[in-house]
Parts: C-alpha cells; structure tokens; sequence
C-alpha cells in the first residue's frame, strides 16, 4: 500500500481533513444523534479506502515500462518491432498465423519463450525437460518461418517467472507492440498470475492476448 503522506503539505491536509470530519461527526452527534456521528465517521473511512485501493500510486515502480524506454534508447533497428510472450501455444495456426502477418507488414518479429517450470523443478534448479521443450518448440516455429519465407528471431528465456523474461527482452530491444499467447482460463498459469493485466498497465503499446486451447485443436486434428 502507497504511504499518503509525502510531505509536510500532504500531513497538513490530512490532519485538517480529520479534523473537520471528526468535528463534523461530534456536531451532529450531539445534535441529531450519536449514530449519525458515527455513521459520518464511518462514511469517511470507507471513502478514504474506496479512494486508495481505486487510485494509482505515482510513486510506485513500474519495471516492465522502466525496461521498455531503456529498450527504445538502446535500440539500433529502423523498422517496427513486435515481440511474441509464448510457450505451449506456439505452434498453434493461430498463433502463427499473427506472427506471419505482422512479419508480412514488415515488422521485426522476436519470440521469447519463458520456460514452464514448476515450482518444485525450479526450487531444485532442475529445469532441463522444461528447458529442452521449450527450446524444440522455438526450433520447430523458426524452422517454420523459414520455410514460410518470415524473417523470425528467437531465444529461449530464463527460468524464472515469465515477467521476468519479458522484462529481458524489453530491456535489450524495446518493441511496438507485445503479443502474448495463452492456455485458457483455468489451465494458463500466466493468467492466473495476472501477466496479460501487468503487461497492458505497465506499457504504453499494443498488448494482444491471443488464447489458444491446444487441446481442443489436437482433439480436433485427431478427427
């Protein structure tokens, strides 16, 4: 929770905004009725809550944004720059069917694919299955993309929480837009933690959230 008080000025306004309530609230007590009092009272901490949970704090940081403009001032490339958030979903048509059109529009396209690893895999620092998939699902869609003729990059992220890996990358090239690609509600560990909600609050680009339920199209395939 942000501190409201951030200067001498903030605690002055705070002390005569309490003062008149509390004098308020004591007024018509003894006037009207004691719960009116204590209704007014509550009225006013109830608003102040409502007010600090519903605003933003100015002072709070804001990696992703932070990574993002030292990106954009390091940068060397000309064009437009897209970078892709996928793992599971990579290989979906639907996915690659984005990829292929914003690479058709002359766009930088970059893939960062975090690697899934559980949290007890990743306590034990033992990510080497995770790490292996992740990297034959990059290798299979750069494979594609040269067979479809697409300028692709690629790599692999760190073990660690997909906000980090995506902070990485924003970190050494920026981008103009963020394309992430997730399971669905309920079998996305990515949304679950909020990424796609940090991703569009954080930076000041395009955030496209493409949900792709693989099993479905498996399923589907197997018809």
């Amino acid at each position: 929770m942000r501190n409201p008080v951030r200067s001498e000025t903030d605690a002055f306004h705070i002390a005569v905004g309490s003062a008149v309530v509390l004098g308020a609230a004591a007024t018509l007590g003894a006037l009207v009725a004691p719960l009116v009092g204590i209704a007014l009272c509550a009225g006013a901490i109830a608003g102040a809550f409502i007010w600090e949970v519903a605003t933003t704090d100015p002072d709070r940081r804001r990696p992703l944004r932070e990574a993002a403009a030292v990106g954009r001032r390091s940068a060397t490339r000309q064009g437009r720059c897209v970078l892709v958030v996928a793992n599971r979903t990579l290989p979906s048509p639907t996915l690659r069917a984005e990829i292929a059109r914003r690479a058709h529009d002359g766009a930088d396209v970059h893939v960062v694919v975090p690697i899934l690893a559980s949290r007890i895999h990743y306590i034990a620092s033992d990510v080497d299955a995770e790490l292996r998939e992740a990297r034959d699902r990059l290798n299979d869609t750069l494979a594609w993309a040269r067979a479809e003729a697409l300028e692709l990059t690629g790599r692999v992220g760190d073990p660690s929480i997909a906000l980090g890996a995506i902070e990485d990358e924003l970190r050494v090239a920026g981008a103009d837009e963020v394309i992430i690609s997730t399971l669905p509600r309920g079998r996305s560990n990515w949304l679950e933690t909020g990424i796609v909600e940090r991703l569009r609050e954080e930076l000041d680009i395009p955030i496209t959230h493409k949900v792709v339920d693989v099993e479905a199209a498996r399923a589907t395939a197997a018809r």
